[in-house]
């Protein structure tokens, strides 16, 4: 597949003066305002920051679960409180870090379970949901564990699965809140490389958090840097070179090599 001329790709989701936070009886918390992003369609977004910073809550704003304080978010160029439930559901899937509620189903049946928001009230699958269940797992290089129990599966077989749900689920766009927990280090790097391949040839947008910030600098297209000042959005070169990342942790025990696109640890 050829890669689409930016110029000529959609805008999937868009925030105009976004603020993100929490209301507090009689006062509110702002985490974060004046968060204006355009991501396009086919585009690999990672959201990194510090433990508490507020990424979990940027996510759950985005995806309409949390009421934002102000500004407004865009969907498809519908805004997003204006979408019910179930059409919501056909253009934004979540990929949660959350135990699934059974672990005693199939592969196959998880990964069919994306095809709910467009099944009949008995869940009957049509050639056309079955269509999109079979591509998700091939895509996803599933196709060997489809007949095994969930619970058989590794924390990074698990991961694709789920991944491969979302897939079949077919939204323009995609959010997953760190995808890479609980992997070893091999495992963490081949689920970024397979969202990254997954944005290129689905061409859907994908965004999600992660503590793995040297990989995401290296896979994605762009990146979100929360730190407490605000939030940084950008491609990963232009966040290095105004130093985005040298700012995001204190400098006592780790800085960041700009030369290598990665933090060190102090001498």
């Amino acid at each position: 597949m050829k890669p689409i001329h930016p110029d000529k790709k959609n805008i999937v989701l868009r925030t105009e003066d976004l603020s993100i936070g929490y209301h507090h009886k009689n006062n509110l918390e702002v985490i974060a305002a004046d968060i204006n992003l355009k991501l396009y369609e086919g585009e690999l977004v990672g959201l990194v920051g510090a433990n508490g910073i507020g990424k979990s809550t940027l996510l759950r704003t985005l995806s309409n679960v949390q009421p934002a304080l102000h500004g407004e978010i865009y969907l498809s160029d519908k805004e997003i409180n204006s979408y019910k439930s179930v059409d919501l559901a056909s253009q934004l899937s979540i990929v949660l870090t959350e135990k699934i509620a059974s672990k005693n189903i199939t592969v196959q049946e998880l990964v069919a379970l994306g095809r709910h928001p467009y099944t009949n009230w008995i869940g009957k699958l049509t050639d056309e949901d079955i269509d999109k269940v079979s591509k998700a797992i091939e895509v996803t290089h599933i196709t060997e564990i489809i007949n095994k129990r969930c619970f058989e599966l590794s924390d990074g077989q698990l991961q694709k699965v789920l991944i491969a749900r979302a897939i079949a689920q077919d939204t323009p766009f995609i959010l997953l809140d760190e995808p890479t927990t609980h992997l070893d280090v091999y495992h963490k790097a081949y689920i970024l490389k397979l969202l990254k391949r997954l944005a290129f040839e689905t061409q859907k947008t994908i965004l999600f958090s992660t503590h793995e910030i040297d990989f995401a600098i290296q896979l994605c297209d762009k990146m979100i840097v929360m730190n407490t000042k605000g939030f940084e959005f950008g491609r990963p070169k232009e966040l290095i070179q105004c130093r985005a990342f040298s700012s995001l942790f204190p400098e006592d025990l780790i800085l960041f090599d700009a030369k290598t696109g990665s933090y060190k640890v102090r001498n």
